[in-house]
């Protein structure tokens, strides 16, 4: 008791200091994740896809990386030294490659797994190791020089892109229908059975709560024990990766063309309709609580706290890519033409206006991430990963 006293006392007078000295902005630092621009898919352990810089402001492809293939839905993750990673995959030579990309847009290094796709996307700890699931069954970690520290085999193919706790323990979901925690070291903590496959990404509370949706329609709140706390049923598909706001509401797509709203103790709080389609994309939220999200009807949603439409924007495709939100409010977010193999990387401002747009190959599944410099990263059909910025 005597310790923790002191602790709090320490931190306590931190705080002190730093408002006499008005600094402006405190970075919070989660010790299992990177103190990165972009750690993890979405950002952060909640999911919110808000970032703490502002992205780019004009539509100028800086540079592209060709990968051997098609990315599809894996996404950046930015290191603390600015190394960009992401999956791709070569169905036809039934390998697939995990790359590390130095900030110039120059291949760093290559880890090639042993099946033929990687849809997850990397996870940075805050040693530098780089954890990703494939289609292979494995959850792989890897060493910031790119060689292989461990890899967990599950019980069929990762779709599911992996979070990091503040303990370090890693979460990621199976088509094996579970929910595996995984140790730093590669041995099982712990694995949650559910009635279907996961896609979807877990996301955490503030509290250490995991939150995932399945496969079997439900959207399910673990314990950090591995126990149940509760699970609100939808009866549709959920691949779309749960979001957490500040009042601790949970956000999450469904294949029933809804989003839903579900308060912490798993009660539904609202639900906003789009037309019957799919919505694959993940929620991100404003620093002002609206929340943004894609639907395959090429349509950008953005709903108000009050589960109101606050204004919509049309593509001419899917959306099937996740937006990211820089820290002036502007969002981005990826579309599949509808029809062609072709597709546009999006900004709007934060009224709902068109900032800029421009041409990236054929398309994409995959979701943005946001440099310190604002640069933003994003994968595409085409087998590249573009960097936009001025």
């Amino acid at each position: 008791m005597k310790k923790l006293f002191w602790k709090v006392l320490v931190l306590f007078s931190l705080l002190i200091t730093l408002s006499c000295t008005q600094q402006t902005t405190v970075t919070v630092v989660t010790s299992g994740l990177a103190n990165s621009p972009w750690p993890m898919f979405r950002g952060d352990p909640q999911h919110t896809g808000r970032s703490k810089y502002i992205g780019s402001q004009v539509a100028n492809v800086k540079w592209y990386y060709q990968t051997n293939n098609r990315i599809f839905y894996s996404s950046p993750a930015i290191g603390p030294d600015g190394t960009i990673y992401i999956g791709s995959s070569d169905i036809e030579s039934s390998t697939a490659n995990l790359y590390a990309i130095n900030p110039n847009g120059t291949l760093k290094w290559k880890y090639t797994t042993l099946g033929d796709s990687i849809w997850s996307s990397p996870a940075i700890g805050s040693d530098g190791t780089i954890y990703f699931g494939a289609g292979d069954n494995n959850l792989y970690a890897i060493n910031p020089n790119g060689t292989l520290k461990w890899k967990y085999t599950t019980g069929s193919d990762i779709w599911s892109s992996p979070a990091i706790g503040s303990d370090g323990t890693i979460y990621i979901g199976s088509d094996d229908n579970n929910l595996y925690a995984i140790n730093p070291n590669g041995t099982l903590k712990w694995k949650y059975t559910t009635g279907g496959n996961i896609h979807s990404s877990p996301a955490i509370g503030s509290d250490g709560t995991i939150y995932v949706g399945s496969h079997d329609g439900n959207l399910y709140a673990i314990n950090p024990n591995g126990t149940l706390k509760w699970k609100y049923t939808i009866d549709d598909l959920i691949d779309s990766s749960p979001a957490i706001g500040s009042d601790g509401t949970i956000y999450v797509g469904s294949w029933d063309g809804n989003l839903y709203a579900i308060n912490p103790d798993g009660t539904l709080k609202w639900e906003y309709n789009t037309p019957l389609i799919p919505i694959i994309s993940s929620p991100a939220i404003g620093s002002d609580g609206t929340i943004y999200i894609g639907s395959v009807d090429g349509t950008l949603h953005a709903i108000n706290p009050n589960g109101s439409l606050k204004w919509k924007y049309t593509t001419d495709g899917f959306i099937e890519s996740s937006p990211a939100i820089g820290s002036d409010g502007a969002i981005y977010f990826g579309s599949w033409d509808t029809g062609s193999e072709s597709g546009y990387f999006y900004c709007l401002n934060p009224n709902g206006k068109l900032k800029w747009k421009t041409s990236i190959g054929y398309g994409t599944y995959s979701s943005p991430a946001i440099g310190a410099d604002g640069t933003v990263y994003i994968g595409a059909l085409d087998g590249r990963l573009y960097a936009i910025g001025d």
